[in-house]
């Protein structure tokens, strides 16, 4: 298999940030798509929504006489032990994406899994107005509480996995979707060796089409919001084989085990989701991560700053740093106080961002077993106002 390995140095062309890695095109890695593509004999690619660590999702057309738009999702060949579509099956609420079929794929890079449901468009806080988003992040408390009820840990809750439901879809001519899409960007995947040149790359990398913009134009204000990508779910109370969460999102119990006593298969709960939900909530309200995009976990300095104290369990890290932050209840309060005049644009007035603050302060702790279940969230003062409409587009 290592003969088979693309690495950048055997490409012409350097790779872009704005497209998944070349380099995962290989036996055991991602499916090569090509747009015109029919896959099951049902359903056509026809552009790319995304992508992410262990999948591409592409638009297609089903090729029956509705010409119904779906979403497809190919796992990388080696992901078929996770509980995605039976996960997907048993829940049933109107905030979880809707399986509408699962099949395998035999590629050149092995079978793969294929996951049909319908198009969500990632969360697009650019055109959403700021006494919206309080009902985007209510959806979400909402699909956090259908989730755990069904016994379910999502395990890889952030907002990249949110998205809004766009029933208009339905409604547009096929044409014009396409045309409101615009041309496709290709990036040819061109390799120094012919003899690189395999079957296992895709002749081109597709860029993601700009579905947030063509989705603001045919919004009719309807915001139901969705989580999707189960990739990472599973029955409370059983393990994952290599447990990954997205770095912003990672809760502090996990993050600290896995970067600095380098623990690995890591158990992830209903605390770890809730971590995460706190975190989602922020950059829901303010477009920005809580802790920025960081692709080594949360450093820990952070965390005991936010928190204004050191975990006992943390302790032994904390005492043999060179340079220990100080970590107190007013270096909390400062840095707190940051961010509340980061979410304060997005809010009706001071006392309604000083509700959100607490809100997020009583999420965000350090203990797991202190975090409030997702339906003591649900009961909260900021979630259960309704905000009266603002004088402003802000975004």
């Amino acid at each position: 298999m290592t003969d088979n390995l693309v690495s950048d140095d055997i490409l012409y062309f350097d790779e872009l940030q704005m497209t998944e890695e070349i380099t995962r095109y290989v036996p055991g890695g991602l499916h090569p798509v090509t747009i015109g593509d029919i896959l099951s004999g049902k359903y056509r690619i026809m552009h790319k929504l995304g992508w992410g660590g262990y999948a591409t999702v592409w638009l297609a057309q089903k090729t029956d006489e509705t010409k119904t738009f779906v979403a497809v999702k190919i796992t990388k060949s080696n992901e078929g032990h996770t509980q995605e579509a039976s996960i997907l099956r048993a829940l049933s609420s109107p905030h979880v994406i809707t399986l509408l079929d699962h099949f395998t794929l035999q590629g050149p890079n092995g079978i793969h899994s294929v996951f049909v449901t319908n198009v969500v468009v990632p969360y697009p806080s650019t055109f959403i107005r700021s006494d919206t988003r309080r009902i985007v992040a209510r959806g979400l408390a909402q699909a956090v509480a259908d989730i755990h009820a069904a016994g379910v840990v999502h395990g890889d809750l952030h907002v990249d996995n949110i998205g809004l439901d766009m029933p208009e879809l339905a409604d547009q001519d096929p044409s014009d979707v396409m045309q409101g899409l615009g041309p496709h960007e290709l990036f040819p995947v061109l390799t120094t060796s012919a003899a690189k040149q395999t079957s296992s790359l895709p002749p081109y990398i597709v860029f993601p089409c700009s579905f947030g913009i063509y989705y603001s134009k045919i919004c009719l204000g309807f915001f139901q919001t969705k989580i999707f990508d189960f990739g990472s779910a599973h029955y409370a109370g059983t393990s994952l084989i290599n447990p990954h969460c997205a770095a912003p999102a990672c809760s502090p119990e996990f993050a600290f085990a896995r970067f600095i006593n380098k623990i690995e298969n890591l158990p992830v709960g209903f605390p770890d989701d809730i971590w995460a939900f706190g975190t989602a909530l922020f950059q829901i309200i303010s477009g920005i991560p809580l802790f920025g995009y960081r692709s080594n976990g949360l450093p820990c300095v952070v965390l005991v700053e936010m928190a204004g104290y050191v975990p006992s369990a943390w302790k032994i890290w904390y005492d043999k740093m060179s340079k220990p932050p100080d970590v107190s209840p007013d270096v909390a309060n400062k840095w707190w106080a940051v961010r509340w005049k980061l979410l304060r644009p997005y809010c009706v007035d001071d006392q309604d961002a000083d509700a959100l603050v607490k809100l997020l302060r009583k999420v965000l702790v350090l203990d797991p077993a202190a975090r409030p279940t997702i339906l003591e969230i649900l009961q909260d003062p900021w979630l259960q106002r309704t905000a009266p409409r603002l004088n402003t587009n802000a975004a």
